[in-house]
């Protein structure tokens, strides 16, 4: 079953190969990015409401959507390749 999310990023000048990580962690990140938008001084105004104002609906449709990939085997979520990049994420 599914746990965690992995994520590579390669251009010519650039090799980003981030570690795998859990599901909990993950939310960890996405509650600390919500929670820091409030810092943001050059955001848009509308944009900074809404998260506020929708920040546990985010959490909750998150949270949603790990229990659901847990119940899946691992695959790739997207893989783009381009002329000067390439992406994968993965759900492992």
């Amino acid at each position: 079953m599914a746990s965690k999310i992995k994520i590579m990023i390669q251009t010519e000048e650039n090799n980003i190969n981030l570690p795998s990580i859990g599901f909990g962690v993950a939310l960890t990140f996405v509650r600390f990015g919500l929670w820091t938008t409030k810092f943001v001084k050059n955001m848009d105004e509308k944009n900074q409401r809404y998260l506020k104002e929708n920040k546990d609906t985010i959490i909750k449709m998150v949270k949603e959507i790990f229990a659901e990939l847990k119940t899946m085997e691992p695959f790739t979520l997207i893989e783009v390749k381009s002329d000067d990049a390439y992406v994968l994420i993965d759900i492992r």
